[in-house]
C-alpha cells in the first residue's frame, strides 16, 4: 500500500468549532524512512500512533514499529520553534486537530495540568476509554464510520469552556485586521498584562507575544501557498503587518530556521487542511 495523508472535518457542524479536521495517515511500504520538519501553529493536534514506538530528543521525534505496543499518544501543543519528525513504515496513525481553544472544551481541568510543555509524550487524560475508541476506529475500515466514530466520543466529552475573556482576546487576536499588541488586548479588555499572561499560559501553555507572533506567522504562510496569486516578499510582509522585509526574514528564519526563500519554495501543503511540512 502506497503511503496515504487523507483530512477529513468532523461530520458533525457542532464539533466544528472545536475540531479543525481529523487525518488519517499510513503506509504499509517497509522501505518507506520519511523524515520532515512541522511548524509553530495555533492549532494543537492529539496524534494516536497504532504499534509504534516512539523516541524523543529536544526537538526530535522518531516514530519505529512496534507490534507491542498498541497506542500511543501525543499531544503537541502551541510550539515557538520548528520541530523534526522521522517516520518509518510500516505506520498508522490519526490526528485530531484542534481549533485555536478547542481542546478545553473537552477537559475538566486546564490544560496546563494536563501537559505544560509542547509536546505530551503520553497523553492519558481520557484514560482506557480513548484506547477503546481507537481500537475500534483503526478496526473500521470504512472513512465515514471512522469519522462518525470520533465524532460522537468528542460529542460525548464536550464541556463548556468558562474562560470567556480569554476566548474573546483569541478571536480578536485571529480577526484584527493589523497586528495586535499585548497592551492592546490589555486595554481593550481592562486586564492585566500579568492576569493575560497568566491565562495563556494556563490554558495555551504559551505566553500571549508568542501566540500573537506564531498567528502572524501561520497567516503569511497561508497567504503565500494558499492564494492563487504569489506575493512577493516584501508584499508579503506588508500584507502581514511586518515592519519592514528585514523583520520578515528574521521572523521566519527564528521559526522555521531557514531563510524564507528556502522556506517557501521546499515546504509542502498535505491534504485539505492548513497541514504544512518540509521533507527531508
Amino acid at each position: 500500500m502506497k503511503e496515504k495523508f487523507i483530512t477529513q472535518k468532523p461530520n458533525s457542524l457542532f464539533l466544528h468549532k472545536y475540531i479543525a479536521y481529523y487525518y488519517f495517515h499510513c503506509s504499509s511500504n517497509h522501505g518507506l524512512h520519511k523524515k520532515f520538519i512541522y511548524y509553530p501553529n495555533i492549532k494543537n493536534a492529539l496524534t494516536v500512533y497504532k504499534n509504534s514506538n516512539i523516541e524523543f530528543s529536544n526537538n526530535h521525534s522518531i516514530s519505529k514499529p512496534n507490534n507491542k505496543t498498541d497506542f500511543s499518544f501525543i499531544y503537541s501543543g502551541v510550539q515557538n520553534q520548528f520541530r523534526t519528525a522521522e517516520i518509518i513504515s510500516p505506520f498508522e496513525k490519526i490526528g485530531i486537530v484542534f481549533q485555536e481553544l478547542g481542546i478545553n472544551h473537552f477537559i475538566d481541568i486546564p490544560l496546563s495540568t494536563i501537559s505544560n510543555h509542547p509536546i505530551e509524550k503520553s497523553f492519558n487524560y481520557f484514560g482506557n476509554e480513548f484506547a477503546q475508541l481507537f481500537d475500534a476506529v483503526y478496526s473500521e475500515k470504512n472513512l465515514a464510520n471512522k469519522v462518525k466514530l470520533l465524532d460522537i466520543f468528542f460529542t460525548n466529552k464536550y464541556r463548556y469552556f468558562k474562560e470567556e475573556t480569554l476566548k474573546d482576546c483569541v478571536k480578536t487576536i485571529l480577526n484584527s485586521k493589523h497586528k495586535i499588541t499585548v497592551h492592546e488586548l490589555s486595554n481593550k479588555y481592562n486586564i492585566s498584562r500579568k492576569t493575560l499572561l497568566r491565562a495563556f499560559k494556563k490554558h495555551l501553555c504559551c505566553t500571549t507575544k508568542d501566540y500573537i507572533d506564531i498567528v502572524q506567522f501561520r497567516n503569511a504562510l497561508n497567504d503565500y501557498l494558499l492564494l492563487n496569486t504569489k506575493l512577493s516578499f516584501t508584499e508579503l510582509a506588508l500584507e502581514n503587518e511586518y515592519y519592514d522585509q528585514a523583520q520578515f526574514i528574521n521572523h521566519i528564519k527564528k521559526l522555521t530556521g531557514i531563510n524564507p526563500k528556502k522556506f517557501f519554495k521546499n515546504v509542502k501543503h498535505l491534504g485539505e487542511e492548513n497541514t504544512f511540512w518540509t521533507f527531508q
